[in-house]
């Protein structure tokens, strides 16, 4: 093994490491963990679950039916709803939840009738399940855009060849979608779908906020209610095994499902033609949660800004705001460039071994922010064991934080890309024995600088966004965007949270719609 592997496997294997501490204190014993477990356990299993499904079914719905009718029909307003679709997602749903914030109190005289009419217990039974949906459809309408975008982006590269010959065929609409469309579209169905989830686990502040108490809330109860990071450890085991059972369902799918891409006999995607009646319909379908993940939370901001007076500290804003840029340029410049040097040398050299163990790399992902931020912790514990150096409480520690978290969101991208377009020039590149720098520099990274772009805007992004690892491994007097806007939340500065929430969602924009104009430059 030449050094080239060795260092990669190193750097996989550290960024593996808080993961690895995480499993292996699974069965640390608590005082605490018997009351949990008797008392509390079921309620987060249950409100997990229940928002879990929730979320993946209605996101899923209007994620596939947005992406089938703007894709596949022409229809008025179609070219507004290719561009208009997407902006949810720059709406973190934390901030939607802020948005709403009045809801629940609009509710209240219909609880308050329910205990004098029917009973306490059954009252609380309805106020739960109204709180649940109304999360549900919240949480539904900001991240349906990751089941629309990969939906989408399928449809333009396959589906064009199976709508021309359903049409020849004389095959209606209904029988095209449920048929052919749908069975095709599974695996990018599968691939947005855990991406929801995976953001609904991960979420803290939103579900806080209304009282969802999920396994997310309880490991934060148990960790800063309790100071009991032993249950906080086990309640994180539960969560792991959950994420993990969809890591398996999606690697199943992805590998049961194959498809062709079949691209359309022309450049000229052939859309089915709707009539005036239907188009109504189908507009309203699909602007509805445009309205409500992104419009409505937007003006509720705006609104907010007007009746703050602009009255604001904005040289401490400035400074928050200059926080978040740059410890997300940074974190992203770190992780793009580990993710490229990893890829590469696996592909280079074909190494097998580091190909494998650099998947252990990519899982944190798939693993809420809370449950890392206590691999990172008990990480820091381990260290001070042996040497006096302190990584939690930093820059560097957040950093190497984010790095864990979001390595995988470089990763995909750059990998599919790096094995369709630069495998046989490696190849080549290697039998000829090529200094591997010099074939980054002058093959590599010229033929992948457009995805390398696009990766970069998309961590830099979730980076800024992220609060539950911010929120726990921020150094002192030290504040992004995220973790001001919901310390302002927390103290009912709805008014003064406004202006670094909209800062949130303007930075967002850019990678936004670049991510959608390359999707639909690739008809």
């Amino acid at each position: 093994m030449n050094s080239w592997n060795f260092l990669s496997l190193l750097v996989s294997l550290i960024i593996f490491l808080p993961i690895f501490l995480i499993i292996c204190n699974f069965n640390i014993e608590s005082e605490n963990w018997l009351h949990i477990r008797q008392n509390l356990l079921v309620k987060y299993i249950h409100s997990t679950l229940f928002l879990v499904f929730g979320v993946g079914i209605l996101s899923s719905v209007i994620g596939v039916g947005s992406a089938w009718f703007v894709t596949c029909h022409e229809f008025y307003g179609r070219k507004y709803l290719e561009w208009i679709l997407i902006l949810p997602m720059t709406i973190p749903t934390y901030i939607a939840a802020y948005s709403y914030y009045d809801i629940v109190e609009l509710l209240n005289p219909f609880f308050s009738w329910c205990r004098n009419n029917i009973g306490i217990k059954e009252t609380i039974i309805i106020e739960d399940s109204l709180i649940h949906l109304i999360v549900i459809v919240l949480f539904s309408f900001v991240l349906y855009p990751y089941v629309y975008l990969s939906v989408r982006a399928s449809l333009l590269i396959s589906g064009n060849r199976l709508i021309e010959s359903a049409n020849t065929l004389g095959v209606p609409s209904n029988k095209i979608f449920k048929k052919l469309i749908l069975p095709m579209s599974k695996p990018a169905i599968i691939a947005g779908l855990s991406l929801v989830i995976m953001e609904t686990l991960n979420d803290y502040a939103a579900v806080e906020y209304f009282g969802v108490s999920t396994l997310t809330i309880g490991i934060f109860r148990s960790w800063f209610g309790m100071n009991d990071m032993a249950s906080a450890l086990k309640l994180s085991s539960y969560l792991i095994i959950f994420v993990f059972f969809i890591l398996v369902i999606e690697k199943i799918y992805s590998k049961r499902e194959q498809y062709h891409n079949l691209r359309g006999s022309s450049n000229t995607f052939r859309r089915i033609v709707i009539s005036k009646q239907k188009s109504i319909i189908v507009f309203i379908f699909c602007v509805t949660p445009f309205i409500f993940g992104f419009l409505i939370p937007l003006g509720r901001l705006l609104t907010w800004l007007i009746y703050s007076n602009f009255q604001f500290e904005y040289i401490s804003l400035l400074g928050i705001t200059l926080n978040t840029i740059s410890i997300s340029l940074l974190s992203c410049v770190l992780i793009v460039f580990i993710a490229y040097s990893i890829i590469f040398i696996g592909n280079y050299f074909q190494n097998k071994m580091l190909k494998k163990i650099s998947q252990l790399a990519i899982l944190g992902y798939s693993i809420p922010g809370a449950i890392i931020a206590i691999g990172i912790l008990k990480l820091n514990s381990s260290i001070n064991e042996l040497s006096n150096l302190i990584i939690t409480g930093s820059v560097l520690g957040l950093i190497f934080a984010y790095t864990v978290r979001f390595l995988a969101v470089a990763w995909q991208p750059i990998h599919s890309s790096m094995e369709k377009q630069c495998t046989s020039i490696n190849q080549a590149s290697r039998i000829l024995n090529a200094n591997p720098i010099k074939s980054v520099l002058n093959i590599n990274l010229p033929i992948l600088k457009k995805p390398l772009m696009l990766t970069s805007l998309i961590v830099f992004i979730d980076i800024s966004k992220e609060l539950p690892l911010t929120l726990i491994l921020r150094p002192f007097n030290f504040d992004t965007l995220a973790t001001f806007t919901y310390d302002l939340i927390n103290q009912a500065h709805f008014f003064q949270s406004a202006l670094p929430s909209l800062l949130i969602i303007l930075i967002s924009f850019p990678a936004i719609f670049l991510i959608n104009s390359e999707i639909i430059n690739a008809k």
